[in-house]
Parts: C-alpha cells; sequence; structure tokens
C-alpha cells in the first residue's frame, strides 16, 4: 500500500471514530437531557397532585365532620376526575389494601415498589406495546393512613427523537465519509506530489544519472528534504567527478611512469647489448659505461621518488614545533653552492619575528629543497631566486619565485600532478621526471597547509604557502 493511501484510509477512520464518538454522545446527551426535564416536570405534578389529594380529603374530612377516611376514596376520585384526564397523565392512587383511583389503559408491572415502598420518590421507566413510560412512586401521609402515588406518564417521544437523530445521523456520517474521501484523496495527493517527485527522481539517480534535481517550492518538511537531497544529489556528484578525476590521474600516472622507467631502460638494455656483443676502444667502451650508469641513476632516482611518494602516503607524522628562519637558513646553505655553480643569485628574507609552525622538520627541508631545485632548473645564468617568509595573522608565509621561463596558463592548474613535467623536461637540459611539485604538494597536505602558484609566461614564477602558526 502506498503512502498516500495510507494517510487517507488512516486519516478517514480516524475521523470518522471521532466523529461517530462526538455524534453518540452528543444524541445521548441530548436524549439524557430530556429524560431529565420530563423526570423534573412529572415529580413537580406528582407532588402538586399528592399536596392537592391531601389538602381535598382533610377539606372534605372537616365538612362532614369526620376524622377516619370511610369516604376518602369518593374525595380523591371526585377530585381527580376533573383534572387528570386533560392533563393527558395516569394515575393510580392506593393503600395498603385497595386502588383508590386508576385511569390506567394498561397493567402496571409487578409492584415492586408496593413490595418494598421507598421512603422518598423514585422513578422506573417500563415498556408497554412499543411505547415507553415513565412511573413515579411517592407516599400521600393522611393522619391515619397513607396513601401510595403512582405517576404514569408517556415519555417515548423522547426515544423517537433519539432514533430519528440517529438515523439522521447514520445519513451525515455517509455523507461526511463520501466528502471526506474525496477531499482526502485530492488533499493527500496534492501534500505527496513532491514525495512522488523526490521518488521518481531517486529511481533515477539509483539508473546512473547523477545530475538528476528536484524543484520543489514548498518551505515545509517535503521542501527541506528536497533541498538535502539535492545537496546529496551535489556532494555524489562531486565525488564520483573526483573519482573520475582520481582515476584519470592514476591512469595518466601509470602512464607515465611506465613510458619513464622504459627510456631508460631501454637505453641501458641497448648499450648493454652493444657493449657485449661488440669489441670497441677502451675510450669509446668507457663512454658507453657511462651512458649505462647516468641512465641506472635516473633509473635509481626514478625509483627513490616513488618510493617517497609511497612513504608520504602511507605514513603518519607527529608534527613538533618548528621555527620557520631555522628551516629556511639550513635549505639555503644545502643549496647555496648549486647556485653558484649555476652562476644563479640566492636571496632570502626571514621573518621579522618568530615564526613557529608545527611540522617535520626533514620534510620541510626536502619541499623547500625541490622549490628551489625547480626555481633553479627554470633559471638561467644572471637570474635570481627570492626565499621570503613572514607572519600574517595566524599564519606563517613562505614564498618562492624566480626570474624563469613561467608556465603557460593552461598548464597551471596541472603542475603539481605527477610526471605532469615528463615530456617538456625529457627534451631540456635538466632530464627530470617531475614528480617533485607533485611529492611538494603531498608534503603542504601533510603540514596542513595550503600552496598557490603564480606564474607568468616570461616573467617568473611564485610558489606561495600558507602555514598554520603554532598554538
Amino acid at each position: 500500500m502506498k503512502l498516500w493511501q495510507k494517510i487517507c484510509i488512516y486519516s478517514l477512520i480516524f475521523f470518522m471514530i471521532v466523529f461517530c464518538c462526538s455524534g453518540i454522545l452528543m444524541i445521548e446527551n441530548n436524549r439524557k437531557t430530556a429524560f431529565n426535564r420530563a423526570v423534573q416536570q412529572a415529580g413537580d405534578q406528582q407532588t402538586s397532585i399528592s399536596l392537592g389529594i391531601m389538602q381535598y380529603v382533610t377539606m372534605g374530612r372537616v365538612r362532614e365532620s369526620r376524622i377516619s377516611g370511610k369516604n376518602d376514596k369518593e374525595y380523591i376520585q371526585e377530585y381527580l376526575n376533573g383534572r387528570i384526564n386533560s392533563w393527558g397523565i395516569y394515575l393510580e392512587i392506593s393503600d395498603e389494601s385497595e386502588i383508590l383511583y386508576s385511569n390506567l389503559e394498561f397493567e402496571l408491572p409487578e409492584a415492586l415498589f408496593k413490595e418494598n415502598p421507598p421512603t422518598t420518590a423514585t422513578y422506573e421507566v417500563f415498556s408497554r406495546e412499543d411505547r415507553k413510560y415513565l412511573m413515579l412512586f411517592s407516599r400521600i401521609p393522611l393522619r391515619d393512613r397513607e396513601l401510595f402515588n403512582a405517576y404514569i406518564t408517556d415519555i417515548s417521544k423522547i426515544y423517537t427523537d433519539r432514533d430519528q437523530q440517529y438515523s439522521f445521523f447514520i445519513k451525515l456520517a455517509l455523507a461526511v465519509t463520501v466528502i471526506m474521501t474525496i477531499g482526502m484523496y485530492l488533499i493527500v495527493g496534492r501534500l505527496t506530489k513532491s514525495l512522488h517527485i523526490l521518488t521518481q527522481s531517486v529511481r533515477r539517480m539509483g539508473e546512473g544519472n547523477y545530475q538528476e534535481r528536484v524543484s520543489v517550492q514548498s518551505k515545509d518538511e517535503v521542501g527541506k528534504l528536497a533541498d538535502c537531497y539535492n545537496q546529496m544529489a551535489e556532494a555524489i556528484q562531486e565525488k564520483i567527478q573526483e573519482l573520475e578525476n582520481k582515476t584519470s590521474e592514476q591512469q595518466r600516472f601509470i602512464d607515465n611512469f611506465t613510458h619513464e622507467l622504459r627510456t631508460p631502460l631501454t637505453a641501458v638494455v641497448g648499450y648493454g647489448d652493444l657493449l657485449r656483443s661488440s669489441s670497441f676502444e677502451e675510450e669509446f667502451a668507457q663512454e658507453l659505461g657511462d651512458r649505462i650508469f647516468r641512465e641506472g641513476k635516473r633509473i635509481e632516482k626514478l625509483s627513490e621518488l616513488m618510493m617517497d611518494m609511497i612513504f608520504l602516503e602511507r605514513h603518519s607524522f607527529n608534527l613538533l614545533p618548528c621555527e620557520m628562519a631555522d628551516i629556511i637558513t639550513e635549505a639555503i646553505q644545502v643549496y647555496e653552492p648549486a647556485a653558484k655553480k649555476a652562476g644563479i643569485t640566492l636571496n632570502y628574507v626571514l621573518p621579522d619575528r618568530p615564526a613557529i609552525i608545527p611540522a617535520e622538520k626533514e620534510l620541510l627541508l626536502n619541499l623547500l629543497g625541490n622549490l628551489l631545485d625547480n626555481a633553479g632548473k627554470a633559471s638561467g645564468t644572471g637570474d635570481s631566486i627570492w626565499v621570503r617568509a613572514c607572519c600574517e595573522g595566524d599564519q606563517v608565509i613562505m614564498e618562492v619565485e624566480d626570474q624563469g621561463k613561467g608556465i603557460p596558463k593552461e598548464d597551471r592548474e596541472k603542475v603539481f600532478e605527477r610526471f605532469y613535467m615528463a615530456d617538456k623536461v625529457r627534451a631540456g637540459k635538466n632530464r627530470g621526471v617531475g614528480i617533485g611539485l607533485s611529492i611538494c604538494a603531498d608534503i603542504v597536505k601533510i603540514h596542513h597547509a595550503q600552496i598557490k602558484l603564480f606564474s607568468e609566461e616570461g616573467h617568473g614564477t611564485l610558489i606561495k604557502i600558507s602555514f598554520p602558526c603554532y598554538k
């Protein structure tokens, strides 16, 4: 059963239960009110009749100078014959031995009250020929005797009205049920329309359409659910795109690594086979050996870089407080001989106040060494390289800037990919493998820092890294 059907059925059942119970309580309350009113009116009339009988009998005895009740029956009949018939009630006046007056057209039920006369007025309801009667029983105390007053009145109209109300209520309930069914179908269908749209969208997403979005204008819980769904779909699409990019990057990495490894291996195998299969002069043989050694060192360097990448990905580091000035000074001292040999001027600016960051010192030295090495490869004789560090708020900024050829605009977003510079560097003088900046990006990530590249073709490159201060 669908949700909208459950809502319709359960809401309709709940409403009809409440409606029917309310109607029944109202009808029964009306009957009870009418019955109590009838009892009150009957009691008042019975009391009036009893008082009238007492007065009339007493006066009759006084007129005839009687004390006993010898002619009480006549007095009672004379008093009641002119009154009761016009009131439309039934009355029976009796004592313990005889009935003194009765206008009943039917027999009363068993003499319950006569067997156990009540001390106060009471009543009983009984039925005769599909009609309902109310009988009130009370005492009429005279001087020498006690009479019993049985007052009977027809209350069938109360129950007839109740039956008519029930009949009308049943018809009303059926009409309300039909109207509520139609109304609930339309209202719930409209309210659950958004859920239907969401269901269809989820189904399409399950079929692979991750660009599916839901447009729901309502501001209620369904609207919030649609917003959450759209956010989830956006996150899923971004994650899928990220996975696709990562898969593509991994495939490029494998292709480039295979290419990088094949080139020196082919050279080593070729030079080795040439050296093995022919006899050369010692000088030429030495040259072949040097070539084999250089290609072997290239393979060794590639292996070391690969090991560094694996180490950075799988190892966890304990970051300790380090002074940025000390790291820069040590890295400059290491790279300075290479800079002098290449005819490059090396400049550096240290922070004007203590700049302490959480770091792994050896990784930062490796990071700065890679950046200086890349800057040196991009620079020519007579160019300058600057290393600067300063404090800005709760961050420590480190910059490495060169005056090299710069990086084309279309390639700036890819410089941190592995083997990015492979083809360009193979054609150049440095014979790098294009993993250095990728390792730099991994080191920056380990230190919870951010790295940015600013470059203009023909005007050099600036690498800016923002480290969080040690707290």
